[in-house]
C-alpha cells in the first residue's frame, strides 16, 4: 500500500507563529539526540518527518538502510552538494568527492586500500617519529590535551601516505590539515540557511569562508611545486628512456588514476584530509578514553600486540589478527559514532520504497542509527564491552559482521552500502598502528573526577575537546615496537 511521505507523523512540529521554523531548527541543533530517541520510541520501526537545521527530512529506521543503499533514485551526490557547497571557492576539498567520475573514490578503493600492505611499515616508521615528537619521554605522570595531540599524530601519519615523505613533516601543511576540516564544516553550516542562489554572494562576506579561501591558496603554494617537480622528473625520464620513478603516495595515485583528465590537485589532498584525519582522530581519542576507563584492557591489548608482531611483523595480516584491539575500537565507535543519523540522500525522481513509502523529487531522507544501541541486537547496549566483537568473531555466523570495517544496519559507524566510507580499511590500519605504538610506549589514566562525555551539535557527535589524559613513558616495554619490520 502506497503512503505519501507528507502523511507521515512529524516528530518536532513547528510552534505557532514560528513562520520560518527558526525555533525548530535551533531546538534540533541543541537537542537532536533527544528528538531522535523520541522518534524511535514513538514510532518504532516506522519512518517519520523531522525538521533539522537544514530543512525537513524523512527519518528512515535502521531496517531501511538496505533500501537506501539499493535505490538509484536516492542520490548521495545531490545531498552532499546541498550540504557542503562544493561549487564555491574555498570548498575545493568537498568538490573532489562529488565528481561524477568518482576519481576520489577510485583512488581510495583502488590505490590506498589495495596497497595497505606496502604502507604499513612506513606508517609505523612515521608513528615512531610522531609519537616521540608529540608526547616526548615523560618519566613522571604528565597531563596531555589528548584530542589536540592525537589530531597532530593522525595528521602526520595520514600525510605520510597522502603526500609522501617530502611533505608529511611540513609544519605549514600540517597546520592546514588540522584546521581546514573544522573551518570547512563550520563554513558549510553557516551558509546552509541561505537560499542556494544567494550562497555564491554570501560566502564572500563570511569570515570563515575567507579563511577557507586563504588556506586553499596556502595549500597550492605547498603542493603545486611538488607536483611540478615530479612531472619534470618523469618528463626527463621519458626523454632519456629511463623508467619513471614511483613515489607511491597520494599525489602519484591521483596523477595515475586521472589518466589525463583535469582534476584539482590541491582539492584532492584537502579532500583526503577532510574524510580521514578528524574522523580517525575522533575514534582514537574515544578508544583511549574507554581503555582508561577499563584499565584491565591494557595488559590484554599489549599481550596481543606482542604475540602478533612477534610472528608477523608489520604485515597486513598482523593488523587483521589484532582481534581484541579491533573489538575495542569497534565498541568505542558503536557507543559514540561521529553522527546520530547517516546516509543522507535526496530523491532525484519520485521514489517508492519497498514498504510503499513515496518520496517526491527533491525530498531528503536519512537513516537512523538506533540498532547500534538496540537491546534486541546487543546485550546491555549502553555498557562498554571491549570484548563484545571479539566474541562475535568466534561465531562462524557472526564473524563477517564483527570486524571494525564491517557495515550493516546494526553497524553504521562507517555508513553502509556503495557510499560507505571507502577509506575505512586504511583508517582501521592507521588506528591500530597508532594505538599499538601508544600502548607499548605509555601508560595512561583519566584525570581525577573526569566523566566521559562528548560534544553534540545537531547530528554531529565529536569527542570531548577538553578531555585530558595523564600519561607516563613505560620503562621496559615487552617489545621494541620501533624495531619491528614488515
Amino acid at each position: 500500500m502506497r503512503r505519501p511521505s507528507r502523511k507521515l507523523p512529524h516528530i518536532n512540529p513547528r510552534a505557532t507563529f514560528d513562520f520560518f521554523s527558526r525555533g525548530q531548527k535551533l531546538d534540533f541543533l541543541i537537542n537532536a539526540r533527544r528528538i531522535l530517541e523520541s522518534g524511535r520510541t514513538r514510532f518504532p520501526g516506522q519512518p517519520y518527518r523531522l525538521m533539522t537545521d537544514v530543512g525537513e527530512t524523512v527519518v528512515l529506521p535502521s531496517e531501511f538502510v538496505h533500501d537506501i543503499r539499493n535505490e538509484p533514485g536516492l542520490s548521495f551526490q545531490e545531498a552532499f552538494a546541498n550540504n557542503f557547497h562544493p561549487q564555491l571557492p574555498g570548498f575545493e576539498g568537498f568538490a573532489v568527492g562529488s565528481r561524477p567520475d568518482e576519481l576520489f573514490q577510485h583512488v581510495i578503493k583502488k590505490r590506498i586500500t589495495k596497497l595497505l600492505n606496502q604502507i604499513t611499515e612506513p606508517l609505523s616508521t612515521e608513528a615512531k617519529f610522531a609519537v616521540d615528537h608529540i608526547f616526548g619521554s615523560p618519566n613522571e605522570w604528565r597531563e596531555f590535551n589528548i584530542k589536540n595531540d592525537i589530531l597532530d599524530l593522525i595528521s602526520r601519519l595520514s600525510s605520510r601516505v597522502f603526500l609522501g615523505a617530502e611533505v608529511c613533516r611540513n609544519e605549514d601543511w600540517l597546520a592546514i590539515t588540522k584546521s581546514y576540516t573544522v573551518n570547512a564544516f563550520l563554513s558549510a553550516e553557516i551558509l546552509r540557511p541561505y537560499p542556494s542562489w544567494l550562497r555564491p554572494v554570501a560566502h564572500r562576506f563570511v569570515p570563515q569562508c575567507k579563511t577557507l579561501r586563504r588556506q586553499v591558496s596556502e595549500s597550492k603554494r605547498i603542493i603545486e611545486p611538488v607536483l611540478e617537480r615530479r612531472r619534470e622528473v618523469r618528463r626527463q625520464a621519458r626523454e632519456s628512456g629511463e623508467p619513471a620513478p614511483s613515489f607511491n603516495d597520494g599525489i602519484d595515485w591521483f596523477e595515475e588514476e586521472s589518466r589525463g583528465r583535469e582534476y584539482d590537485v590541491v582539492g584532492a589532498q584537502l579532500g583526503l584530509s577532510l574524510v580521514a584525519i578528524h574522523t580517525t582522530t575522533d575514534l582514537l581519542v574515544e578508544t583511549m578514553l574507554r581503555i582508561a576507563e577499563h584499565p584491565e584492557l591494557f595488559d590484554a591489548l599489549r599481550q596481543e600486540i606482542v604475540e602478533v608482531l612477534s610472528v608477523d611483523g608489520w604485515k597486513k595480516t598482523a593488523l587483521f589478527n589484532m582481534k581484541l584491539m579491533d573489538s575495542v575500537l569497534k565498541e568505542s565507535q558503536r557507543l559514540k559514532p561521529i553522527t546520530s543519523a547517516i546516509m543522507n540522500r535526496v530523491a532525484t525522481r519520485p521514489v517508492t520504497l519497498p514498504n510503499g513509502l513515496q518520496l517526491q523529487k527533491g525530498e531528503s531522507c536519512v537513516g537512523d542509527i538506533g540498532k547500534m544501541h538496540d537491546p534486541a541486537v546487543y546485550a546491555d547496549p549502553e555498557t562498554f564491552d571491549g570484548r563484545r566483537f571479539a566474541r562475535m568473531r568466534g561465531d562462524p555466523g557472526l564473524d563477517g559482521q564483527a570486524h571494525l570495517v564491517s557495515t550493516s544496519p546494526a553497524q553504521l559507524g562507517f555508513g553502509h552500502g556503495k557510499h560507505a566510507c571507502p577509506g575505512r580499511f586504511f583508517a582501521s590500519n592507521e588506528l591500530k598502528i597508532a594505538l599499538a605504538h601508544l600502548l607499548m610506549k605509555f601508560d595512561w589514566r583519566l584525570t581525577p573526577g573526569y566523566e566521559h562525555r562528548w560534544q553534540e551539535w545537531g547530528i554531529a557527535w565529536s569527542a570531548d575537546e577538553t578531555a585530558r589524559l595523564v600519561m607516563r613513558r613505560r620503562e621496559a616495554p615487552e617489545i621494541d615496537i620501533d624495531a619491528v619490520r614488515g
